[in-house]
């Protein structure tokens, strides 16, 4: 799998427009392999690239080519194995922390005392995506997808009244998630494209005339705040391909050279010396 991030260019504001990519001779077909009927505006396609000599190509040609819509930034490349009918999870993320306070207020003869005790959270950001297969004796897979992208877009305080009259700041996350769930048949090679999923968001900067800024009570009049807003969409690219021998001498050779050289036994190589000795 490939997720893409595309900030949209100001032409492509309603979304990546697949039907570009489709005409001349750049490779790309798209089919539509939907599990029902009468559903409008799916969210996936079928992307099957070829190059000029009709071989299967990469997903890189088709990340390439989203440059066409604006700034492409891949986020993850993840690799999954599952077996038939069962799901595997995949989850590329960071565990934030943080934490929470809470507020003991005790009235004694004297004086109020009051005492905090924290609590420690975690949340993970990032990539998650589960994937459960369903191959057929025509090795057509049926795949059940759920991605899921999350980030920090800032921090809120706590709005607990006594954290705020005791002066105490706690600072809790907000976390931007994205997500879809799609059922979808795809063949054994092809590329299954998942798109659609856009946000907005808003870049604050405040710029302004050096120096004359910092004026206390005057420096606002020189300083302006540019507001720029943007879009972009999150594209999922997913290869299935039916593995029958999944092993190093089978249909995983080729990872052969990401695994580390075997060493020689104690015993071979005491032999060896033995026979250099003796030569």
């Amino acid at each position: 799998a490939t997720v893409v991030e595309v900030e949209l260019s100001d032409e492509y504001q309603l979304g990546v427009d697949w039907s570009l990519l489709t005409e001349g001779s750049n490779g790309f077909s798209f089919t539509q392999s939907l599990l029902g009927n009468n559903l409008v505006d799916p969210p996936f396609s079928v992307l099957e690239f070829t190059n000029l000599n009709g071989t299967l190509g990469d997903i890189t040609a088709a990340v390439r080519a989203l440059q066409v819509f604006g700034d492409v930034k891949v986020l993850s490349s993840p690799k999954i194995m599952a077996i038939n009918n069962q799901t595997a999870l995949l989850k590329v993320v960071d565990n934030l922390v943080y934490f929470t306070l809470e507020a003991d207020t005790v009235a004694g003869q004297v004086q109020v005392t009051t005492s905090f005790t924290s609590t420690v959270h975690t949340v993970p950001v990032g990539f998650v995506m589960s994937v459960t297969p369903q191959i057929s004796r025509e090795e057509q897979v049926i795949l059940n997808v759920r991605p899921t992208i999350s980030r920090v877009i800032g921090y809120v305080n706590d709005p607990n009244p006594a954290l705020a009259q005791a002066e105490v700041v706690s600072r809790i996350p907000q976390i931007q998630v994205r997500e879809m769930e799609s059922v979808l048949r795809v063949s054994s090679g092809q590329t299954a494209v998942l798109g659609g999923l856009i946000q907005d968001s808003i870049d604050l900067s405040d710029s302004g005339v050096p120096y004359l800024t910092r004026i206390p009570g005057l420096g606002r009049l020189f300083t302006y705040t540019n507001n720029k807003s943007k879009k972009s969409e999150l594209v999922i690219f997913l290869r299935p391909q039916v593995t029958h021998n999944a092993s190093i001498d089978g249909d995983l050779s080729g990872y052969r050279r990401y695994l580390p050289q075997a060493r020689p036994a104690i015993g071979s190589v005491d032999s060896s010396l033995r026979e250099d000795a003796g030569s």
